[in-house]
């Protein structure tokens, strides 16, 4: 076989594979093969009521970060937790089977108490399941002592000799004690306690050390939800389940309408833009490209059942625009070699073969990035790094594989290049700009410095807030819910900002909204937002309630560290990568950071809301920031190693009006859906899509106008301090 054929069944493998998993033939779940989230589908809203009426904070707080710990562990995708008043914890989760619903509502609301009792001798032979609290002495051991628990099969010698079990090992300080517990037992019963029900009581044949088994499970399925309570630790607090409901996205679904729409009109104007620059054949091919990197991205999604949402959405326009990159780099760069006069087959390989390492460098920072981001977070931070991880293989795979193969095909027989010239920049003195790069950057972080002082608008995401439940007329939708709210006037509240969603209860009648907004500009709550907005709507307010926020303290910290860790590893990867010239890599991370703070000082200075979108899109900017400085560093490493007879400037300058083309192609098929989502989204995407926006704009500024500065600079101190011992010695 040879390799155009191994590349073409290798590349028909994936398809394949993607196709059967967007299909899923295989699954009777009656399920979409790929799950949304809460903010583009909705779900269900769970209510649970602490049992006794004051519970302390701290307890409400701790049994709040168990509850997601099980929802997590559970595999509900992104899910939505917030205290809600004094004593009550809101639980929405995105869609669920039904069977899964039933599974959930038994895991969040269970106190999980386990304790390990011996059973008294004049109860040795009852069952297991007949016994009662009189029947067992006092708890020797409780489940704090666990370290981890798993669902299993019961074994000897590797071999399946039983039912369902939960294997638990336990904490090293505790494994003497237990041991020597069990060991002074011998020959006893030892009842395994849950929420005070006996779940099985064996006999003690010899002593435990470090792990155990938990018997007497029904089934696997039995075992795993016991393994995943265990796991997360008890609730301080005892609750129960208040209210469920069925709701509606979080967004909104005129959201999502808009967006949608605006979704349609940017994948149309790039893939014009391709056409028309790249001509039918080199830009048809690069569509087709495209097309492939969503089916792989879907299919891959619908393989590990992870769930899409608006920060996934923001990560995979990062993947399109890897994906166009990645190819604009390489016709780009076989342009190059057919204004040497090469043939179109000699061009083309010179031409994928040379942009490779500028395709991969620039797609394992961002990798790093994604992987580092996934290891430390959680929530919709790890859904924004999950979506990048699949969706920079994905791009990597169709740029250095798909593409090639297709253009081979289509170009065994054609003699004449089909690929339109461009345009071509030489001759432009960049690094003559750099003092006034230099101050307009300066001046920007300045600015930026000066706002972020001041404080960014934190959304309900993290700040928490007021939610509201009416009964509406029907038919009321959720735009007339907006403008009523920006009628108010009330500060620091607007309509775009407000969370208003659907929700369904079979036990309540008449059409139900609910509306969730954040607090005042002084930090406090708006009391008077409930009942205003009953009265504009003429609704019927059901319940009011103080929600606290959806992201902790601990995701925030989380996020910000793994950001940190990132740009460490990156910096790390790109000094080695270009080593010796391994300033590029400090002026990658500088650049990088620049663009970033800028970002946010664009936020703090518009007012836009920092929630969980623009956290995202800001994610982005990371990622977008990376990827354009790591393709021109390439050319200039490059460069250097060729033309060993003209100056560092030179260089920089002849690397940075070769890959000009190339930056301003990529800014512009990216910019184009983001614009698209600003001026066609909606109000409530406005602030997510301008953070977009406005990354783009400053990443193509640094990359060009920045980064060469940067290294020049650099350069010039790094052979200042060479010179410097060889002036002393003369």
């Amino acid at each position: 076989m040879n390799r155009r054929n191994f590349t073409g069944l290798i590349i028909l493998a994936a398809v394949v594979a993607s196709v059967l998993y967007l299909w899923q033939p295989w699954s009777a779940s009656g399920l979409p093969p790929i799950r949304l989230g809460l903010d583009l589908q909705g779900g269900l809203r769970v209510v649970l009521q602490a049992e006794e009426p004051n519970p302390a904070r701290e307890d409400l707080n701790a049994a709040r970060q168990v509850v997601e710990n099980r929802v997590n562990a559970f595999g509900v995708a992104e899910p939505l937790i917030q205290t809600q008043g004094d004593n009550r914890i809101l639980v929405e989760l995105p869609g669920l089977s039904a069977a899964d619903q039933e599974r959930a509502l038994d895991l969040i609301g269970q106190q999980a108490v386990l304790e390990f009792r011996l059973v008294r001798p004049a109860a040795a032979g009852k069952l297991a399941q007949e016994m009662t609290d009189g029947d067992l002495e006092p708890a020797a051991f409780t489940g704090e002592i666990l370290r981890t628990a798993r669902a299993d099969f019961a074994r000897m010698g590797g071999v399946t000799v039983g039912g369902a079990v939960v294997v638990f090992e336990i904490q090293s300080q505790y494994v003497s004690q237990f041991s020597d517990f069990t060991g002074r037992s011998v020959g006893r019963r030892m009842a395994i306690v849950l929420d005070g029900n006996v779940i099985s009581a064996p006999v003690i044949n010899s002593r435990i050390g470090e792990s155990g088994e938990i018997t007497g499970m029904a089934n696997l399925d039995e075992a795993s939800d016991l393994a995943l309570v265990l796991r997360s630790g008890n609730l301080p607090i005892s609750l129960q389940v208040e209210e469920v409901r069925a709701i509606g996205p979080t967004l909104g679904q005129d959201s999502i309408v808009a967006g949608t729409r605006a979704a349609l009109i940017g994948a149309g104007a790039v893939v014009v833009a391709i056409l028309l620059y790249f001509g039918p054949l080199f830009g048809g091919v690069l569509a087709v490209g495209l097309g492939l990197v969503l089916l792989f991205v879907f299919g891959a999604l619908a393989g590990l059942g992870a769930a899409l949402t608006l920060p996934g959405l923001a990560g995979l326009v990062l993947t399109i625009g890897a994906a166009v990159d990645g190819n604009v780099i390489s016709f780009e760069r076989i342009k190059e070699e057919l204004r040497e006069g090469k043939s179109l087959r000699l061009a083309m390989r010179g031409g994928f073969g040379n942009s490779l390492s500028a395709i991969i460098d620039a797609n394992v920072t961002t990798l790093l990035a994604a992987l580092t981001l996934f290891q430390y977070t959680s929530g919709p931070v790890r859904g924004f790094a999950i979506m990048l991880a699949i969706g920079i293989v994905a791009a990597v795979f169709v740029s250095t594989v798909v593409v090639p193969f297709l253009l081979e095909l289509l170009t065994l027989r054609i003699k004449r290049p089909l690929l339109p010239r461009g345009f071509y920049v030489q001759g432009i003195n960049f690094v003559r700009y750099a003092p006034v790069a230099i101050a307009l950057s300066g001046l920007l972080l300045a600015s930026s410095a000066f706002f972020l002082t001041r404080g960014l608008n934190l959304s309900t995401d993290f700040t928490g807030g007021t939610t509201a439940l009416y009964r509406v007329s029907e038919g009321t939708e959720l735009t007339e819910v907006r403008t009523a709210i920006d009628a108010l006037g009330l500060p620091g509240l607007s309509g775009a900002n407000a969370i208003v969603q659907h929700v369904a209860d079979p036990a309540v009648e008449g059409a139900l909204l609910s509306v969730r907004v954040g607090l005042n500009p002084d930090g406090e709550v708006n009391e008077a937002f409930a009942p205003a907005l009953a009265a504009a709507l003429g609704a019927e307010l059901l319940q009011a309630d103080v929600v606290g926020p959806a992201i902790g303290e601990d995701l925030r910290y989380a996020a910000i560290l793994a950001m940190l860790v990132a740009l460490a590893l990156i910096l790390l990867y790109v000094a080695w990568r270009f080593w010796p010239n391994w300033i590029v890599a400090v002026a990658t991370v500088l650049a990088t950071l620049h663009n970033v703070l800028i970002v946010m000082g664009m936020l703090g200075a518009t007012g836009a809301v920092f929630g969980l979108p623009v956290l995202a899109a800001l994610l982005f900017v990371l990622g977008y920031s990376l990827n354009d400085s790591i393709v021109i560093s390439d050319r200039i490493r490059e460069n250097l190693r060729k033309l060993r007879d003209r100056s560092y400037e030179e260089v920089v300058d002849l690397s940075l009006n070769q890959t000009l083309s190339r930056t301003v192609l990529t800014s512009v098929t990216t910019l184009l859906p983001v614009l698209s989502l600003f001026f066609f989204g909606g109000a409530v995407l406005r602030d997510f899509s301008l953070t977009l926006l406005v990354g783009i704009g400053i990443g193509t500024y640094s990359s060009i106008f920045l980064l060469a500065p940067l290294v020049v600079w650099f350069k010039k101190r790094q052979q200042l301090a060479r010179a410097a011992p060889r002036r002393s010695a003369a």
